[in-house]
């Protein structure tokens, strides 16, 4: 198999989970049955050039999946901490382009004018319209194809860990910037608590696909020919704080694992639930990890 990101076959595997228990845990969070989007046991890889993570084969959810995910009240979020931070790189004269807007809450932050949101979901274009933003469904390289070098700031939020061909991906949000401009992506950061969460489904197929350090994150710069403005990562969230403090307890006593079903591993959860409480009242700033999201800002060369 071969780096979905930069293409060598310089590939370990890290972990074998089985299509079963992928498809027990969705079953469980979603209540609709998707075992039609997993074909196949899925191994859990690791490029030795790029250190990007990946899951093989790439299967992702389709339209169905997503309008389930979204029937959670969590799903889509208003207010992120990355927005803020995007929002310090973006002028108001600046055209935006934004891919993979979902209902274009990111608007909301700008003071330009000049904004276009691509989703390819015709639900998240009638959500951004009830919000009073309408929305392109196109996908960003058949977008910008057709607007090449045309804006000042080209962004995303969340969206690189969904898709199956990150390279062409990063490619056509790059064609549709000027030299000069600024590429901005926010990823679920493997530098962070995250990496250590055991049955963590959306952190896998067909949620996420594949898997984001700052050392692959400086990869791309490389790569594409950018020039890296800045690498953020969030403080961990108060939501957060008990989730890590469980870790923290189960990881000490059991190694973590991708997926496990086993009765021991229900009973080191319930334990660790237990103790959390405790120990995350003790919990400084300092000592805690990086949050949920790291982005990065790059110039176009």
């Amino acid at each position: 198999m071969n780096c979905p990101l930069c293409g060598v076959n310089e590939v370990k595997v890290i972990e074998l989970i089985k299509r079963e228990n992928v498809v027990f845990l969705l079953k469980k969070l979603v209540a609709d049955d998707f075992s039609y989007l997993l074909s196949k046991d899925i191994k859990f890889c690791e490029c030795n050039r790029c250190q990007l993570k990946f899951f093989y084969p790439l299967m992702v959810g389709d339209e169905f999946f997503y309008n389930s995910l979204q029937k959670k009240g969590w799903y889509y979020v208003d207010d992120k901490a990355e927005y803020l931070e995007a929002k310090k790189h973006i002028k108001k004269t600046d055209k935006v382009l934004e891919v993979g807007c979902g209902k274009a809450a990111f608007v909301k932050f700008l003071q330009t004018k000049k904004y276009v949101g691509l989703d390819t979901s015709a639900k998240a274009k009638e959500m951004a319209l009830k919000d009073g933003v309408a929305i392109e469904c196109e996908s960003v390289k058949d977008y910008a194809a057709k607007n090449l070098n045309k804006f000042d700031v080209v962004v995303s939020f969340q969206v690189l860990e969904h898709v199956t061909d990150p390279d062409s991906f990063i490619k056509a949000k790059i064609d549709a910037l000027k030299v000069g401009g600024k590429l901005i992506i926010a990823v679920p950061s493997e530098d962070s608590f995250l990496k250590y969460a055991t049955n963590n489904i959306l952190n896998m197929p067909p949620h996420h696909v594949t898997r984001w350090c700052d050392e692959t994150l400086c990869f791309i710069a490389e790569k594409y020919n950018l020039q890296v403005l800045d690498i953020y990562h969030e403080k961990l969230q108060n939501v957060h704080r008990l989730w890590f403090a469980k870790l923290l307890i189960s990881n000490s006593l059991e190694e973590p694992r991708l997926i496990k079903s086993t009765w021991n591993r229900k009973l080191l959860s319930m334990l660790s639930s237990i103790l959390a409480k405790i120990l995350v009242k003790g919990l400084k700033d300092e000592m805690l990890p990086n949050g949920h999201t790291v982005m990065a800002v790059y110039q176009k060369k």
